[in-house]
């Protein structure tokens, strides 16, 4: 099963992918292999989500049920910089080069279709920018980018005269819309993926520890109005926030541990969210990043990652 040229961007990445932030390395073998089976063709992953084993367990049992061929499916990982704040070493040269070859042994790949710095929260985050490009040179990443970049951050980059990110993964859902950095990105032809697109939600990480009551308070107006449209279209409020992503030119990731949510959330194409609608839902916008507060970290502290 091949995936449409319409439902990929402009790298090949496909529309829809399917994370797997916070899933022990057992259900990421087990989550992964779902989402194949159910039709995803982009899997996300992180050095910093500890389950790239897993993960690379999942992307092989899946495609061996499905008889899906490696080159059909699109694979992201991400680089952790390091953060001397954290007591993390800050990853050089050398070692950025090597990280990516060990995470690949945990995938069992012999190449990432992405790879990214997962936050500039190094000094050395030139230097590893250099190490990615290099990488890309190898074969080892057919694409490079960043994530949770800013303007600042994307701009430190050309300003070196140094091949430009081709994606920037940001935290993106209708009350953290980053206007600003969408338009910059659409200016310099920077794909954008969004992450915690489901994070305006009263059932997003209710798991004990995962900060769904963070904020709580600021979500409150936007559920409602949330669950409204979703009820009028007949979609489930995943949907909704994710079709909303896609209408505004993002890519999007989603995760559940259940086949049946799994299926589910990858049925987002086959609706529209009328342009009233997907106004009423730009309003809720208050410029808040939700997830990284709820990770128990204080967004100013990791600026200027986030604007």
């Amino acid at each position: 099963m091949k995936i449409s040229k319409s439902k990929c961007n402009k790298i090949g990445m496909p529309l829809m992918g399917f994370g797997t932030y916070q899933l022990s390395i057992k259900q990421a073998e087990f989550c992964v292999s779902e989402a194949i089976k159910a039709g995803f063709r982009h899997i996300d992953s992180a050095e910093g989500y500890g389950n790239e084993e897993g993960t690379g367990r999942g992307i092989k049992k899946g495609l061996k049920e499905t008889g899906v061929s490696r080159d059909d499916i699109f694979v992201t990982t991400k680089l952790f910089p390091g953060y001397k704040k954290w007591g993390s070493t800050e990853k050089d040269y050398n070692q950025t080069i090597e990280t990516l070859k060990k995470q690949l042994k945990q995938l069992q790949l012999n190449y990432v279709d992405l790879y990214l710095i997962h936050a500039p929260l190094s000094e050395l985050r030139i230097e590893q920018w250099k190490a990615l490009i290099e990488l890309k040179k190898q074969g080892l990443a057919k694409h490079i980018g960043v994530s949770n970049y800013n303007e600042d951050r994307i701009r430190e980059i050309l300003d070196n005269s140094l091949e430009k990110p081709e994606a920037n993964q940001v935290e993106f859902h209708p009350i953290c819309a980053q206007i600003n950095l969408t338009k910059y990105m659409k200016e310099n032809s920077i794909e954008p993926i969004a992450y915690s697109s489901l994070a305006p939600l009263s059932t997003w990480r209710v798991e004990e520890g995962q900060g769904w009551e963070v904020l709580a308070e600021k979500k409150e107006e936007g559920q409602l109005i949330i669950k409204e449209i979703a009820k009028k279209l007949d979609v489930s409020e995943a949907q909704l926030l994710l079709r909303w992503g896609l209408e505004h030119g993002y890519s999007v990731l989603t995760k559940s541990s259940k086949p049946k949510r799994i299926r589910e959330n990858l049925r987002v194409f086959d609706f529209e969210i009328p342009k009233g609608d997907i106004e009423r839902l730009d309003q809720l916008n208050q410029n808040q990043a939700i997830a990284w507060a709820a990770s128990g970290i204080n967004p100013m502290e990791v600026a200027p990652a986030l604007e």
